[in-house]
């Protein structure tokens, strides 16, 4: 019997008018939702709007449910830990806005001076020893040493631009305010909060709970890794750039610790950025910086890194890349904070929906013996 025959039989066999039926439903449903899909989008774009600031004032209260909890172990009073813990975040963001960001854009001219200058050096030093034709070479590092010039000269822009940007992010001050308030509200009612999804979640069923619960601490150990490897980061790579000599130490520790938040891809552009931006220091802090960073590289991956996470949270670098990669062209820069908190929570799913599977299957198997 043919191919077409098996399969046409196949189909006679398995396909009834009730089977035909959903199957068009189903594509009647797909072709209203594409043929309304700017209705939808519309729609879930305004839910979006509603739902956001406390969407945002829940992801911040489980950040500091942790450190509420802490305090309460050793004796401090939850009404006294949260406007404490709130009066020291808004402390930090009234510093990072009055001293720490215009220093910042201050610092930022003379940052891309030392880049411009890196990429001339690297340009000198090709031109010098390459013995074959370099005319490609100079063409490559002339392009890259103009569109950093006229980076720069959009910086000025900035301050003169800065009324209308503060205008502009008044909306996001304002949600982020009202955030804020909210997650405090939450932060008060966190057990309730727990109570309500532990019911939810057990009438749903035992699997669910069990996965939501687990997701719960496989996303709280990443957050508390996240923090201390953060703290860490920003020490150590603040002080190798100021023992060095390099004029941005302070951006470039900043920057070393919030790269965390993207692994690999982005601690990786920070230590190239800063040895490029290194190149006007004499031979001698260049060769130790360059050596100081590969050492610290393997002592953060090898020693600190381990020491800080758990046993349980073990982060393939292969899926923690292609986690990146699909987040980020999905949600653009969201995609890049939230990859890896995302992978574990698919990690999590998959292992419980494994381990379910093997038990279905192995429970038979015991009844019959």
């Amino acid at each position: 019997m043919s191919f077409i025959a098996r399969l046409t039989e196949k189909l006679r066999d398995d396909l009834s008018v009730r089977g035909l039926i959903r199957i068009v439903l189903l594509l009647l449903v797909v072709l209203l939702l594409q043929l309304t899909a700017g209705f939808w989008s519309g729609l879930l774009r305004k839910v979006w709007y509603c739902i956001r600031p406390f969407v945002i004032g829940f992801v911040i209260a489980y950040i500091m449910h942790d450190a509420i909890g802490f305090g309460e172990k050793h004796g401090i009073s939850r009404k006294i830990m949260i406007p404490a813990l709130y009066l020291l975040l808004l402390g930090l963001l009234i510093w990072l806005a009055a001293s720490l960001i215009p220093m910042l854009i201050n610092r930022l001219s003379d940052f891309m001076n030392s880049l411009i200058g890196a990429v001339r050096w690297i340009r000198s030093f090709v031109y010098e020893h390459y013995t074959g034709d370099a005319s490609w070479v100079t063409q490559m590092f002339d392009a890259s040493i103009e569109t950093l010039t006229d980076v720069k000269g959009l910086i000025p822009g900035v301050s003169s631009a800065l009324p209308e940007l503060v205008s502009t992010a008044l909306g996001t001050l304002i949600i982020t305010l009202l955030s804020m308030i909210i997650s405090i509200f939450m932060c008060f009612e966190w057990e309730k909060i727990r109570y309500y999804t532990v019911l939810i979640t057990r009438r749903i069923s035992r699997q669910f709970y069990e996965c939501v619960f687990e997701i719960d601490e496989e996303i709280s150990d990443y957050l508390r890794s996240m923090a201390a490897l953060m703290v860490i980061r920003s020490v150590e790579y603040s002080l190798l750039y100021l023992l060095v000599g390099h004029p941005d130490w302070l951006i470039l520790g900043i920057a070393s610790s919030v790269s965390l938040i993207i692994p690999y891809v982005g601690p990786t552009s920070v230590n190239v950025i800063g040895i490029l931006t290194a190149l006007q220091l004499p031979y001698s802090s260049i060769l130790i910086l360059i050596g100081m960073i590969m050492l610290l590289s393997q002592l953060d991956e090898y020693v600190i890194t381990p020491m800080v996470h758990s046993r349980n949270l073990k982060l393939s670098p292969l899926w923690t890349l292609f986690s990146i990669f699909c987040a980020s062209t999905l949600l653009g820069f969201a995609g890049f904070v939230t990859a890896v908190p995302g992978y574990l929570v698919v990690r999590v799913i998959l292992r419980r929906y494994f381990k379910d599977e093997e038990e279905l299957v192995q429970k038979p198997a015991v009844e019959e013996s």
